[in-house]
């Protein structure tokens, strides 16, 4: 997270925009943060997309900064609804910088339709069936320790509570969340958005298998 406030501020509107423009977000879909500071400083402040604020038009005034409990500390528009899972990712993984949040739709439509078990001792998290796994590509190393959420509602201490004992185990960077997205984090916002966008080259690769 090297750079000003204002860089970093730029780098998370630009990633947005270019998500939509690639149709990984709807207008309104879709959510993304970045956390400030580094290990010698407090690291509570986050910057955060607006809720329902058309992604097209994004601007860094349309941004909002969050302290690490949600409390809004600046901006004119309203965070997004997912608060809760952005601030408890952070909470939990000290690496992380930045959350994207998106509605991949070859990376979420795929994942329904693969076997998938539960993880031991992780009610509501799932892994891939390797027992059971058939696919045409093999799962590139960034995305083996991917992990699947069972639906919680949107916005909810019941998904964020879920989404951040996912991001403990395994230290995974990658998750789909059924019925609902994809989250991929890292260290800047751009890791976050390698991993989502790896995720949906290979699914729209497998898709692409399939229907050849």
């Amino acid at each position: 997270m090297r750079g000003s406030e204002e860089y970093i501020k730029r780098e998370l509107v630009s990633c947005v925009r270019t998500l939509f423009s690639k149709g990984y977000v709807s207008s309104g879909g879709g959510n993304h943060s970045v956390r400030l500071g580094d290990e010698s400083r407090e690291r509570t402040r986050i910057w955060i997309t607006p809720s329902g604020y058309p992604r097209s038009h994004l601007t860094l005034d349309d941004l909002v900064l969050i302290d690490i409990e949600g409390n809004v500390l600046k901006g004119d528009l309203r965070p997004s609804i997912e608060v809760p899972f952005h601030t408890e990712i952070y909470r939990v993984r000290d690496d992380v910088n930045a959350v994207s949040h998106t509605h991949s739709p070859y990376s979420h439509a795929l994942i329904q339709t693969l076997d998938i078990v539960e993880v031991e001792g992780h009610k509501g998290i799932f892994r891939l069936d390797d027992a059971r796994l058939r696919l045409p590509l093999g799962i590139p190393p960034p995305l083996s320790k991917i992990l699947i959420l069972e639906y919680r509602q949107l916005g909810s201490r019941a998904l964020a509570k879920l989404v951040g004992e996912a991001f403990t185990t395994y230290l995974t960077n990658i998750v789909v969340l059924l019925d609902h997205g994809v989250i991929g984090i890292g260290r800047c916002i751009h890791e976050a958005i390698f991993y989502v966008q790896m995720l949906e080259e290979w699914a729209r690769c497998i898709t692409i298998s399939y229907r050849l």
